[in-house]
């Protein structure tokens, strides 16, 4: 059967659910994006604070070149900055009371045991790993000390939440704690010759990589001057013949995902659900382990520049309540109202618990102790996300299973974020859904 008499519908008009859209429209199948809002983009948009208008989070959207084709049919080329190479991801740390401006992983060559750091992560070989947690797992990369003493209590400070509790994978949400920072360059670049040693070991020059980084993905950011990204992405819906209904009742009954009360498996012949699908499982909420993300914003009493040249700190240290401080200035080269420096600030806390504004405004004073906050302002809304728990697993797993077979043999897919899979980034999210997409064509056609 020729494709374009089958039709794919598309939960959530996110960048995933974007690009989706238009690699499926591309292959000449029937497109409708069902969103429960009245704009596309999500997260992307940005909002009005007293010190302008800000973004919410970090804007930097890691894309293969084949999805930043697409996003540029969908909102255009010109909209778009182009970071590449080493500049697709500058991060920075801060742990044991210093901040490493050269990696975004936790830099533990002060600590006092590292020889035996050391030769407890050589004796490791990354063979056998049945990781049950992320306790486990963190064992299993490091070696006991590290694991113990830098990892553990890295993880579970950020997720507030026992690592015994944590999915393996919550290593690598939120925080990339995939790898550390053991040894200088030389060294590190001798050990990393070895397979398993290259997995767990960092590159602690991030801006001298050692071959081929990030998969050759390019680093995009929206231009400043463009505000009408959910105009140009309509439009370009319309010309592509791409049906968005806009405030759509999506919910789920029974195992049946629905389209405004109506079985989306009578609607499409295959759905591909870019939404988290926890947002979509109301009935489920209250048995699900749940965290919320706020938004702060600092303003400094004078641009920051070289003195935080990455575009985002992870805090690792468990001493601070902030979890992600993000640098708009450092990757919105175009931004004309940086005379004084605004960063924002994420935080993720225990449901109806945020830590107050002026502790977060005091830990950005003393990470940065030559500036001063002259002004802050605080986001009213916050974000809830599931914990990455094993019991957030079980459930969501079994859910998607319910749904899927609902659907009977026609192809289901979820790729919006899941924390207890590690898939929390737009990279994960829009990858996964781009994926679904070319999988949907070679099920179909």
């Amino acid at each position: 059967m020729h494709p374009d008499e089958k039709t794919v519908g598309i939960v959530g008009a996110s960048l995933g659910g974007l690009v989706a859209a238009a690699a499926l429209a591309e292959r000449q199948f029937k497109v409708t994006l069902y969103e429960r809002g009245r704009s596309v983009t999500g997260l992307f948009n940005k909002i009005d604070t007293p010190f302008g208008r800000q973004e919410l989070g970090m804007h930097v959207i890691y894309v293969s070149r084949d999805q930043h084709r697409y996003l540029c049919e969908i909102f255009g080329e010109e909209v778009f900055e182009v970071l590449e190479g080493v500049n697709v991801d500058l991060g920075s740390s801060n742990n044991f009371g210093r901040s490493n401006f050269d990696s975004v992983y936790p830099d533990i060559r002060a600590h006092p045991d590292l020889e035996r750091i050391l030769d407890e992560m050589r004796d490791a070989d990354g063979v056998g790993d049945h990781a049950a947690n992320a306790c486990d797992e963190a064992i299993h990369r490091f070696g006991r000390s590290a694991a113990l003493e830098v990892v553990l209590p890295t993880l579970e400070k950020l997720w507030h939440c026992k690592a015994e509790d944590l999915t393996k994978q919550a290593l690598h949400c939120f925080y990339d704690l995939r790898r550390l920072v053991v040894c200088d360059k030389l060294e590190a670049n001798l050990l990393k010759q070895d397979a398993w040693l290259d997995q767990v070991v960092a590159n602690p020059l991030q801006t001298e990589p050692l071959g081929k980084i990030y998969g050759d993905r390019l680093g995009l950011v929206f231009k400043a001057q463009f505000a009408d990204l959910g105009a140009r992405a309509t439009s370009w819906a319309r010309r592509n013949k791409i049906e968005i209904e806009f405030e759509n009742q999506i919910g789920i009954e029974d195992g049946v995902l629905l389209s405004n009360g109506i079985a989306l498996s009578s609607l499409c012949d295959a759905c591909i659900v870019a939404a988290p699908v926890h947002t979509l499982a109301q009935d489920l909420l209250g048995d699900l382990d749940q965290m919320e993300l706020s938004i702060a914003y600092f303003q400094l009493d004078r641009r920051i520049g070289t003195d935080f040249p990455a575009y985002y700190m992870l805090c690792h240290d468990p001493v601070w309540k902030s979890s992600r401080i993000v640098n708009y200035e450092a990757y919105n080269s175009d931004r004309d109202d940086v005379a004084q420096s605004v960063l924002s600030v994420e935080f993720l806390h225990p449901v109806g618990q945020p830590p107050q504004t002026a502790e977060i405004s005091a830990e950005i004073s003393r990470i940065f102790p030559d500036y001063t906050v002259i002004g802050s302002h605080r986001l009213e809304r916050s974000m809830k996300l599931c914990t990455p728990t094993i019991t957030n697993r079980d459930i969501l797993d079994k859910f998607e299973q319910k749904v899927s077979s609902a659907f009977g043999d026609s192809p289901t897919y979820f790729s919006g974020m899941r924390t207890d899979t590690g898939q929390f980034f737009s990279h994960n999210t829009i990858g996964a859904a781009y994926d679904a997409a070319l999988d949907c064509d070679k099920r179909l056609r």
